[in-house]
This record gives structure tokens, sequence and C-alpha cells, in this order.
């Protein structure tokens, strides 16, 4: 019993004064090591932290989004093909957002503009019974007689009908006011499947702009407020007076 209690005794020993060496040899290391040492031993990562002026607290090095990248045009078209714009309007003209001035009626479809000769609109006296839009309608307006889709009509709309991709809505801009055309037109469009919407030229530009960045498929035609007089010449014609015969 007493040889037993010796040994314990003496392992005892061994081991603390083993622990006690370990324990100065590790504050040697650490004395000798300096403040570079001391920093190391506690150390648990070398990442640092990049320097940021982003205020979500990310790194602004172009890799990573920050917090200015949550905003965004939610009016922005997600087409690439929609850039046909209307930047202003004036009694006689309409400017795109190229600059191109244009002093006729104009049909944009598709994106593409196109020069439209409509026929003679007296945007002084037209109302929907007919009167005003006779030159639209060819036929006699009669009190009590219905007016039906003509040929003339067809013909003065045709561009709606042989496209390929007809568009949802057609803004129709009638000049200076609003000019609610007669039922065989509307008639005609609705028949098309296309949404007609009636608003002065000015209105219809700026609704037409919105829809367009909305990615909307709108199309739009519009008439000046104020129609000039226009001169037509044949191919032949042109190649002439270009030319100073």
């Amino acid at each position: 019993m007493m040889r037993t209690t010796s040994l314990l005794r003496t392992v005892r020993t061994g081991a603390a004064a083993r622990l006690r060496g370990m324990s100065v040899e590790v504050l040697r290391m650490r004395t000798m090591g300096g403040a570079c040492a001391d920093s190391s031993w506690f150390s648990t990562s070398s990442r640092q932290r990049l320097p940021s002026d982003d205020h979500g607290g990310k790194p602004n090095t172009g890799q990573h989004r920050t917090v200015y990248d949550d905003f965004f045009n939610i009016l922005e078209s997600t087409s690439p093909n929609t850039t046909i714009s209307i930047s202003s309007t004036s009694p006689t003209s309409l400017t795109l957002a190229d600059g191109l001035v244009l002093s006729e009626p104009i049909v944009i479809l598709n994106n593409q503009v196109f020069l439209w000769d409509h026929p003679c609109l007296n945007q002084d006296r037209a109302v929907p019974s007919g009167i005003g839009w006779e030159a639209w309608l060819d036929q006699p307006i009669q009190p009590g007689k219905k007016l039906q889709v003509s040929q003339k009509i067809k013909e003065v709309f045709a561009i709606f009908q042989i496209v390929d991709q007809r568009p949802e809505i057609l803004l129709f801009g009638t000049g200076k006011r609003v000019l609610p055309p007669p039922a065989p037109i509307r008639q005609y469009i609705n028949e098309l499947g296309i949404q007609l919407d009636v608003q002065s030229t000015h209105d219809a530009a700026s609704t037409f702009n919105m829809l367009s960045e909305e990615g909307r498929k709108v199309a739009a035609v519009l008439i000046p407020a104020e129609p000039t007089e226009t001169k037509r010449y044949t191919p032949q014609q042109l190649q002439r007076l270009l030319s100073g015969q």
C-alpha cells in the first residue's frame, strides 16, 4: 500500500515538473518573439477586410454587387429594338428622338416610321356622326342611316391589315384636339384585333413614348395640329430637281 502511494506521488511530481517546464518554454518563446510573435499567436485568420466606399459594407472592387445595383429603371424596355420615340411636337411638325423633323402625318409601326397620305380631315368640324370625315368614309352621310365599313376605310388603314405583327394598341393622334372617328373606322380597327385609342397628337405622342418604354406592342398614327401644304414628286421629277434641270 505504501509502495503504491509512493509511486503515485512520484508520477504526479514528474508530470507537474514537465508541465512547469512547458509553461516556462512557452513564456520564453512569446517573450523572445516580441510584438509580432504575440500578434501571430492570437491570429485566427490571414484575411484582411478591403476598404470600401460603399455604404452597404461590400468591397467596391467591381467584383461584387453593391447597394446601388438594386436601383433600375422600371419603365426601361426589355426589347433592344424599341428605339423610335418622339422628342417634341409643334403645331406643324413632329420631331423624333434622332433629330428628324417631320411635317407630315406619320405612322409608327414595328419600330419603323412611314409617311401617311391620309384623306382630308376637317379638324374644325369633324364629329363622330361622319361630318368632316366624308373623304375617309366615301359614302353618303344621311340622318338615321348606319354607316358601313367601306373599301376606302380599308385602304386608309391597309398597313395594319398586311403587317405580320399587329400592335395591341393603336394611338390615333387627330391634331390639336380629340376627334372621335365615326363608328366604321373604330369597327374596322377592332376587327383587326387592335384596340383604338384616340387622343390629341401631343398626348398621343407622349402616350406612345410611355407605352414603348414599358415594352408594349403599340403603334401610332399622328396628324400634325396644323397641316401644311405639301408637294409630291415622282422619282424622275426629284432627280431633275436635284440636278438643277
